[in-house]
């Protein structure tokens, strides 16, 4: 019996004998006859109140064998010598009794306090624990796995609570999470640019620097290390080890980016691929997949690819490596080209609300089908699109059949027809996905960093995040598809104007290539007065472009503005907006934030975010859901209103800078 309820019991009746005992013994000095019958009566009462007490006790013994014969042993043991910790409760957790086990394990000797479980489930759910599926805590320093049974006295239900150490186990279970294997693949990021710069002898001590920043790393850790060739490298470490890196933010990273050869640094880095998994060859084939996924979002980072198939990204603030190189160009030109002829069709289809970049591109490849004698339309929502320019303009010269709606190409969609999707790779940012699972044949070009939800089931998956644009992806392919007449004018434009709006007119993400791909387009007839006029906007525009500039606030060296207007051209003054806010001094990166269809509950809040290099705004837009490219990014928020979004965003900013 629960001693604080024992004398709890015994308190009163106890209070009643003693003060029996008192008057009978006063009495005794006046009426020797009336204080024996005080005497006898005290008496009684002592005895009735032993009596009720042994009741008590009986059937509080009895509730307790009753559970224990619920656990099915074959012969019933004494409750206090129960070799589990245990406790009885009533439905609101008053603790009823408990054996010694309960009090030196559980209790600690240090008593219970309001007498209820409550007080040794640690927070844990009483819900939980009622449900006969039990629950894990941890008090002392002990770990208890706790369960319980319900037993009735009457129509009184009462609890059962079973506490089953298993401190030894959960040791156990901790040191086999944190001894599982992972691995890592480490490459170094544009070997080939970098050995152009260097003599050979020079190149060599550059590559024996940098491994000498990996060596040293690496025997910090419990791991094992190993070059596989020139410039790739695997390690195989423990869970342990991998948590200290992830805190660290892959510090080697940093390290690496900041190695000087002769006081100059050389700008070399490193992309990392870690797997984890059930075992040694998943791990490693995880490895490979998160290697892939950090070169195609342009190297100098880091990802994680997790048991679960999840991916956590660190690092990826340089610029993605520019290749000169043009041989992977030449054959997924090749490779494009047999799929458009051995195809029924081709249907060229963008990202959601597609721009001059995803249009133009677009018309490049349907201008490269139709030179195969291939019938070939652009996918394209007209009512969201950005680039009515262009559609205006290919109506105005007869074209205007080119451009079909998304239900229009799922009834049109045949057997053995090719889908090209362009200026994106990610599944849920196709103009209409439901095209991915109909087509026969799926090809991918794009030069957006790589997200987690690309497009798998691609036959030619063409991604280079070091080219300024899809356009200019484009316009490359063309040059090897066959005769120089593919393109006329219109389809040049189009390309000279995907490549301006990516690049803000060859400013940012600018190389060799792209200027060679806009020379070609030149030469096909691109007029830069006309591609000019496809940027133009109305008065009214200009005017809302500046109300947003003006109402911008500074945080953190960002510029953040909302537009609270509505307009059917609200994508694209906002992301002006944010492409001029960039001109303002002792700015690193501008966001605009505005709602997408109005203040209807459905609504959503679009984010435009930009900037000149010295901030990653992908990495910052990933942190709300959103991505996109170093300089050029998005994000949507679905069921906030624009307060709360540029709370977000501010939440976001603030880790990216933590």
């Amino acid at each position: 019996m629960n001693p604080k309820r024992l004398r709890a019991l015994l308190f009163i009746p106890l209070c009643f004998i003693f003060a029996a005992l008192g008057f009978a013994w006063v009495t005794l000095r006046y009426d020797v006859q009336a204080a024996m019958i005080e005497f006898i009566a005290a008496g009684a009462l002592c005895l009735i109140c032993f009596l009720w007490l042994y009741i008590v006790r009986r059937d509080a013994v009895r509730i307790i064998l009753h559970a224990m014969s619920r656990l099915d042993f074959s012969k019933k043991r004494s409750v206090e010598m129960f070799p589990l910790p245990m406790a009885v409760t009533d439905v609101n957790g008053g603790i009823v009794f408990f054996n010694e086990r309960f009090i030196s394990e559980v209790s600690q000797n240090n008593g219970i306090e309001n007498g209820n479980i409550l007080q040794f489930l640690k927070d844990a759910p009483l819900g939980a624990v009622l449900s006969n599926q039990g629950t894990n805590i941890f008090t002392g320093d002990r770990h208890y796995s706790v369960f319980s049974s319900e037993t009735r006295l009457g129509d009184k239900p009462l609890y059962v609570f079973y506490f089953y150490d298993n401190t030894a186990l959960k040791a156990i279970s901790l040191e086999y999470e944190q001894s599982r294997p992972s691995v890592a693949l480490i490459t170094i990021d544009g070997v080939e640019e970098i050995q152009k710069n260097y003599s050979a002898s020079q190149f060599g001590e550059i590559r024996l620097g940098v491994e000498r920043i990996l060596g040293e790393w690496a025997a910090d850790r419990n791991c094992i290390y190993h070059k596989m060739s020139g410039d790739r490298y695997i390690m195989v470490l423990e869970e342990r080890d991998l948590a200290v890196i992830k805190s660290s933010r892959f510090q080697i990273l940093e390290d690496v980016r900041a190695f000087a050869y002769q006081e100059k640094p050389v700008g070399v880095t490193l992309s990392v691929g870690v797997g984890q998994g059930a075992g040694f060859s998943e791990s490693e084939s995880n490895a490979r997949q998160a290697l892939d996924m950090a070169q195609s979002r342009g190297g100098d980072q880091a990802a994680v690819k997790n048991k679960d198939s999840s991916y956590s990204f660190f690092g990826g603030i340089s610029k993605g490596v520019e290749k000169k190189t043009k041989v992977k160009t030449r054959i997924m030109a090749s490779a494009i080209a047999e799929l458009m002829k051995a195809s029924s069709g081709v249907f060229v289809v963008g990202h959601r609300f597609p721009d001059l970049d995803s249009a133009g591109a677009a018309l490049g490849l349907c201008a490269a089908a139709q030179s195969m004698n291939k019938p070939a339309f652009m996918v394209m929502d007209k009512s969201k699109s950005l680039a009515m320019p262009l559609v205006r303009r290919l109506e105005e010269e007869g074209k205007g059949e080119l451009v079909i709606s998304p239900h229009e190409a799922l009834s049109r969609m045949g057997k053995n027809f090719l889908l090209i999707v362009t200026d994106t790779h990610v599944v849920d940012f196709v103009e209409e996905p439901e095209l991915l699972k109909r087509a026969s044949s799926v090809i991918v070009v794009d030069h957006h960093r790589k997200s987690v939800n690309f497009i798998n089931n691609a036959v030619i998956f063409f991604h280079d995040p070091g080219a300024s644009s899809a356009s200019e992806m484009v316009a490359e392919l063309l040059q090897y598809m066959g005769n120089n007449q593919i393109i006329g004018k219109l389809e040049a434009d189009a390309l000279l104007a995907g490549i301006m709006l990516d690049t803000r007119s060859f400013i940012l993400r600018t190389g060799v290539r792209t200027f060679e791909a806009a020379a070609y387009l030149k030469s096909r007839g691109a007029d830069p007065v006309r591609v000019k006029k496809m940027f133009a906007s109305s008065l009214e525009s200009h005017n809302r472009r500046s109300g947003i500039i003006a109402s911008a606030v500074m945080y953190k060296r960002c510029a953040i503005s909302a537009a609270d207007f509505e307009s059917p051209d609200i994508r694209v003054i906002c992301a002006q907006a944010a492409d001029e806010l960039l001109g303002i001094s002792d700015i690193d990166a501008s966001f605009v934030a505005f709602e997408n269809g109005g203040k209807s509950p459905g609504g959503t809040i679009n984010i435009s975010a930009r900037s000149l290099g010295a901030m990653n705004v992908q990495v910052v837009m990933e942190k709300i859901g959103g991505g996109g490219h170093q300089t050029m990014a998005a994000a949507q928020i679905a069921g906030v209103g624009l307060e709360d979004a540029v709370g977000r965003l501010r939440d976001a900013i603030d880790e990216y800078n933590s």
